[in-house]
């Protein structure tokens, strides 16, 4: 009798546990319906960010990724119009997992700051390995650099499409002498996509946990084939586009995420970590 007893608590017990969990699954459910109808209606309405800041929450509910897809192709800078300094964005796709086959992966980016309705971007990983330029101990600046051209061309066309390309700004740099001896910086440039100058890296790596976590850079699987030096933990030393003590020398950063303003020959290979300034605006300024 007490074992009978005992059975049928269990299974009364058991029976409640179920339906707890029944009403809490409906509740979900019912939860995401109505955020989802009222996503439709935010969109229908023209309050696109609250749309798609719901439509995004909502996953794969439904089609809503598709619909939050569709609203960020017609306003690209949608999805990063309320980030800020500090935060983490994907933005664009790279191959760095070293297998094509599987697609590019998205890139990440540290938001290093924000200027009213401009984010200055920096990777957050070493992209690709490249060469400053190509020719040993002959003179160049950032200007004529092989590394810039691939940056404003074959790298900014491969990473975004053409609507995101929309938001990225072209931006009028300073190429600043070497702040030592003096090597010429050359011209100022109008540039998409770059490396971080010299006063650019004093700025936003000034103190030791802003290099230990900004500077400091892992090199992707891609990057990581190439020749730049990777040390135990992974971490490349990676370009700026500033001169450094010779006119056939540029500045880095260490795998420490100390400057090195003596730099490196321009021939040798380091570790390429994009920037650009991203433009949130609502009607972005950039070209595809």
């Amino acid at each position: 009798m007490t074992t009978h007893r005992t059975s049928l608590i269990a299974c009364v017990a058991a029976l409640l546990v179920l339906t707890a969990a029944l009403l809490m699954t409906a509740a979900a459910c019912q939860q995401r319906r109505s955020s989802y109808q009222q996503a439709v209606r935010l969109s229908a309405s023209g309050n696109a960010a609250e749309a798609y800041r719901i439509f995004d929450g909502l996953g794969d509910y439904r089609d809503a990724a598709e619909r939050a897809a569709a609203l960020a192709q017609a306003d690209p800078a949608l999805p990063y119009r309320d980030s800020q300094k500090g935060d983490v964005i994907a933005f664009g796709a790279y191959e760095q997992d070293g297998d094509a086959a599987d697609g590019a992966e998205p890139v990440e980016w540290f938001v290093l700051d924000r200027i009213d309705d401009r984010l200055l971007l920096l990777s957050v990983d070493c992209l690709a390995s490249r060469r400053y330029n190509a020719e040993p101990f002959a003179s160049v600046t950032w200007e004529d650099s092989e590394l810039r051209t691939w940056l404003n061309d074959a790298f900014l066309q491969a990473a975004f499409s053409p609507t995101e390309r929309q938001i990225i700004r072209a931006t009028r740099l300073r190429n600043d002498d070497q702040s030592v001896v003096g090597t010429d910086g050359g011209v100022d440039t109008t540039d998409r996509v770059f490396a971080l100058s010299h006063t650019e890296a004093l700025i936003y790596l000034h103190d030791d946990a802003d290099r230990d976590y900004l500077g400091r850079a892992a090199a992707s699987d891609a990057a990581a084939t190439g020749q730049a030096y990777v040390d135990a933990d992974g971490m490349a030393d990676w370009w700026l586009r500033s001169p450094g003590g010779y006119p056939y020398a540029a500045q880095y950063v260490s795998t420490t995420g100390e400057t090195a303003e003596a730099g490196a020959y321009v021939d040798a290979e380091y570790g390429v970590r994009p920037a650009l300034w991203m433009d949130v605006s609502e009607a972005g300024d950039g070209e595809p």
